[in-house]
């Protein structure tokens, strides 16, 4: 792992929705995501559990530790493939 204290020191962040009023207006994606840096971040809170449940979770059946980690680093490559 990256950061194996980054749950400790990075909080959790979320992209937020777009407001109402912008809403209404058109059909356009209603949440927003998280910039490559805030994203790179938040992955490295990845505590890579001895039972990721996270993992088993996931529709591709990522090994989400793994996962998290290629992004943490900026690995996006290998965390597509």
């Amino acid at each position: 792992m990256g950061n194996p204290k980054g749950f400790l020191e990075v909080k959790r962040k979320e992209g937020g929705n777009r407001p109402i009023s912008e809403r209404i207006l058109d059909f356009s994606e209603v949440e927003q995501t998280l910039d490559e840096e805030d994203r790179r971040l938040q992955a490295s809170r990845c505590m890579d559990c001895g039972v990721p449940f996270c993992q088993w979770g996931c529709p591709v059946m990522n090994n989400m530790p793994e996962w998290q980690d290629a992004i943490y680093r900026g690995d996006w490559q290998k965390a597509i493939d």
